[in-house]
């Protein structure tokens, strides 16, 4: 049974909550532990006496440990309990070198982006002792004023918002709310496994902390909370959030500048992308590589997550899930001609009688065209330059033909003194070039700031 009194031991809870009762829903994510299940309880309390939004309890199998389906039984049963909906995903994880604790974050998270929709709301059982051992597993690697900023309450994920709204409650706690309603909650042995940093931290480092400054976590919240907010008052000024022709973010720069002050706009950037930031080694070397660019292609900065990539004057974040599809399929959709590849959808605006001879295919190497009927032919290669579209994606160019003629490359209408010959109608041709398919599919940036 829940203790109903919940709220009024914990109103920050409550409190915090007010400000996402507008969300279209609420994802939990449970792992079964006592406070990911303290969390389902409060969360419970404060839907019966507030308009909540409905409430899905996530539970993600990494299948790490043999018991990992009986701990998705028991969330399934406490989350019917208190009539919660249910959902479980397993996932895979696989080590990229920055070891198996955030190689399950990293999958966990993707799976939580999956299930996410527009302004959807996920918390997160994150509490006082958690803050305090992120604080110290940062300090230990050298962060700056951001990263010793440890979890915040807020930030975005995916289409929604990830939330926190424990993080001011110490663990012992939760443990007094769960054995109420879940005597059974899960005990991850590896929480405990001093292989790892943070089990280590709670076995060994921690207790002694404590045998000395019995409020430490209580005193380092209050400490990542002022400086949470001399990073807001400090950094409230708006990064340029601009994107490619091909949608990618990109980041204009100069390399003439100093390598200072480039590596802290290339962070405040991916920080406003509310992305993972690269180790400091790897961005200075990344920025010590962009001084000696050549020409318009520079290096590659691959995190695991996202690529970083110079090319003309600008870094863009490309996805770090390999190269873009080349495969273009012409499709007739509501009586409409539309040709799809990995760069998006484009609608042709072509007279009916004129379908069965158009065609799209993949550029051709060394092909040239005219833009205009009073221009020499230019190669496409110089053509896609000019217009902005990088190397990385020129395999996935459209273009598309009339008996075999090329009338047009992406959304760019070639030659008029062609097209009038091919046939009268096609003076007026017109493409759209919808990204819709390229700003949700392949470019899902997953790895988060915090």
């Amino acid at each position: 049974m829940l203790d109903m009194g919940l709220l009024t031991k914990y109103p920050q809870v409550e409190q915090f909550l007010l400000d996402y009762l507008d969300a279209p829903r609420w994802l939990l994510g449970v792992s079964g532990g006592a406070d990911s299940i303290a969390l389902m309880a409060l969360v419970r309390t404060v839907c019966d006496v507030c308009d909540a939004p409905p409430v899905t309890v996530i539970y993600i199998n990494h299948g790490l440990h043999p018991d990992a389906a009986n701990w998705g039984v028991l969330v399934e049963r406490i989350a019917q309990q208190l009539t919660f909906e249910f959902k479980t995903r397993s996932v895979a994880v696989i080590e990229s070198g920055g070891g198996l604790e955030e190689a399950a974050r990293a999958a966990r998270y993707a799976a939580f982006e999956e299930l996410m929709g527009e302004q959807d709301v996920l918390m997160t059982a994150h509490h006082l002792d958690d803050q305090l051992e992120t604080f110290l597993m940062r300090a230990f690697r050298g962060a700056g004023p951001e990263g010793l900023r440890a979890m915040l309450p807020e930030r975005v994920l995916g289409a929604g918002l990830l939330i926190r709204p424990l993080l001011g409650i110490a663990k012992d706690d939760l443990v007094g709310v769960a054995k109420a309603i879940a005597p059974d909650y899960v005990r991850d042995p590896s929480n405990e496994d001093t292989r790892y940093d943070r089990g280590f931290l709670r076995q060994e480092l921690i207790p002694l902390i404590r045998s000395r400054w019995p409020q430490a976590a209580r005193s380092l919240g209050r400490s990542t909370e002022l400086l949470q907010a001399l990073w807001a008052k400090q950094n409230g000024f708006q990064v340029p959030l601009t994107r490619a022709v091909t949608r990618e973010p990109v980041l204009r720069i100069s390399r003439k500048s100093e390598p200072r002050p480039l590596a802290d706009s290339i962070r405040f950037w991916l920080a406003a992308l509310h992305l993972h930031r690269p180790s400091k080694a790897q961005l200075d070397e990344f920025v010590r590589q962009l001084q000696d660019v050549r020409d318009d292609q520079g290096p590659i900065l691959q995190t695991g997550q996202y690529l970083l990539r110079y090319y003309g004057g600008a870094i863009y974040c490309c996805s770090g899930q390999g190269s873009p599809s080349p495969g273009v399929v012409v499709l007739d959709s509501n009586g409409r001609l539309c040709v799809e590849s990995a760069l998006g959808a484009f609608w042709v605006d072509i007279p009916a009688d004129l379908r069965s001879r158009f065609s799209a295919r993949a550029p051709i190497a060394g092909e040239s065209y005219r833009t205009h009927d009073k221009q020499p032919r230019r190669k496409l290669t110089k053509l896609l330059h000019q217009w902005g579209i990088p190397p990385w994606w020129r395999s996935s160019v459209v273009v598309m033909c009339v008996d075999e003629h090329v009338v047009a490359v992406l959304n760019r209408v070639l030659d008029g003194a062609l097209l009038s010959q091919i046939h009268p109608e096609l003076a007026d041709l017109t493409i759209n070039w919808d990204h819709e398919v390229i700003e949700k599919s392949p470019f899902v940036y997953r790895q988060v700031v915090q």
